[in-house]
């Protein structure tokens, strides 16, 4: 697909483009009222009439209530789709900005996460990303010092929430969705803020891209497959991060000893394709030094804590943690068990179910929940002593910032039971939830 024309842009050929990118026929278009999601949605109109009942489109409107001229795109949308008898929903969203952040960042958050809570399993999210709009990215990862993952920009297709995120115009040049537009005589909207060269995008879009297309011919196309041969190389690493890391014993945390046994590159690599499968957002370069320097190689006894947006990373017993940030949780709390069913505790969003207490013979005794405090010592039943609650946490590899947020179930005031550390459950029931 070296050569995308206007004829590219015709029914049949969009369908056979769309229809290789994913074997599902469920589509969510997110419909701007711009030039280029109207292009996609006439595409997608014309080629819902060719093939009828097998596939199914429904589309989405985002009103981000950024700009009062914005409040009449929804009934413009709504009269487009009506038109071309596809069905429209509008999500109105209430963005806040706090000080120091991008608006752009905020937007473009809000508004996938947005589509991501309507995106139904198995259903494709197609947006009208096209060539340039790649080359913008690849650009501002660029100057951002972004590496090959950054650089390999916009994937054609990735997976988003319960089904996938496409791109089909991805490789089309922006003056064929400008022909093609005009030929069409589609009535789009145009976005005033497009022209606030403020914000980064813009001014990349407005200043720069126009001065570098006047020297280099085909500016857009070349940057375009750049981002495509990173992407490549992106998936060979990928490969070879995944080899490295089949051989830890254990791919939930990581052995430190045996990470540090590979070259420091290689470790930055099992490292950022490690937090990237656990769903976490890659590192930063600067906060990946600080992983292999304060973190890996920390005194043995130390508990250093490392984080950014969405993650924690922290060292315990030589072996590498990544979890979502802590929610509050008041260890001090005592929770009464007086109903006959499970007992859901709210700091932890956890439930232990009543069966528990029907196991342990309590049912018919004064039992409450609690948490560490200090110096607790476990009454198991069926043992003639008791045991340090400390030594018993040390001795199930319990990481210390989750000492204090393992429910303790007490009988008549004497510490009985530690919920599911039998069942090592608590690092998968507790640790991904908290």
């Amino acid at each position: 697909m070296e050569s995308l024309t206007p004829n590219f842009l015709q029914a049949e050929s969009f369908l056979e483009n769309l229809f290789s990118l994913s074997p599902y026929r469920n589509y969510l278009l997110a419909y701007s009222g711009g030039m280029d999601s109207h292009v996609l949605l006439q595409l997608l109109a014309e080629g819902k009439k060719l093939q009828g009942e097998k596939i199914n489109v429904r589309v989405v409107h985002i009103h981000h209530g950024l700009q009062d001229i914005a409040d009449s795109w929804p009934r413009h949308c709504q009269t487009v789709c009506d038109d071309l008898g596809l069905p429209l929903e509008t999500l109105y969203l209430k963005l806040k900005v706090n000080s120091g952040e991008s608006l752009e960042a905020v937007a473009r958050q809000g508004r996938y996460q947005a589509l991501q809570q309507v995106l139904k399993k198995d259903e494709v999210l197609l947006t009208a990303h096209h060539q340039r709009d790649q080359a913008e990215t690849f650009l501002l990862q660029l100057f951002r010092g972004a590496g090959v993952q950054g650089l390999a920009s916009m994937p054609k297709i990735s997976s988003f929430g319960e089904g996938w995120h496409a791109r089909p115009l991805l490789e089309v040049p922006y003056l064929s969705l400008q022909k093609y537009a005009q030929a069409k005589q589609l009535d789009y909207i145009t976005d005033p803020s497009n022209q606030n060269n403020n914000y980064k995008r813009n001014y990349l879009r407005n200043k720069v891209i126009p001065e570098l297309s006047k020297h280099w011919q085909g500016f857009d196309k070349a940057v375009s497959r750049a981002a495509k041969i990173q992407s490549e190389t992106r998936q060979l690493l990928d490969e070879m991060a995944a080899d490295l890391l089949s051989s830890f014993p254990d791919q939930k945390v990581l052995s430190i000893p045996r990470l540090l046994q590979f070259s420091q590159p290689k470790q930055k690599l099992i490292l950022r394709y490690w937090l990237n499968q656990s769903g976490f957002l890659s590192p930063s370069e600067v906060k990946l030094r600080h992983i292999l320097s304060d973190v890996l190689l920390a005194k043995k006894d130390a508990q250093p804590l490392l984080e950014w947006q969405g993650v924690e990373v922290r060292r315990y017993n030589n072996h590498l943690y990544c979890n979502p940030p802590l929610k509050p949780h008041d260890n001090k709390q005592v929770i009464p068990w007086e109903d006959k069913q499970a007992l859901y505790i709210e700091s932890l969003q956890a439930s232990i179910p009543y069966q528990l207490l029907l196991d342990l013979g309590l049912q018919h005794q004064t039992v409450t929940i609690r948490f560490r405090q200090g110096g607790e010592r476990l009454y198991a039943p069926g043992k003639q002593h008791s045991q340090s609650l400390k030594k018993y946490f040390n001795n199930a590899f319990i990481p210390p910032w989750l000492r204090d947020r393992v429910p303790l179930i007490y009988a008549e005031d004497k510490l009985v039971h530690i919920v599911d550390i039998e069942h090592e459950l608590i690092l998968e029931t507790f640790a991904q939830k908290i």
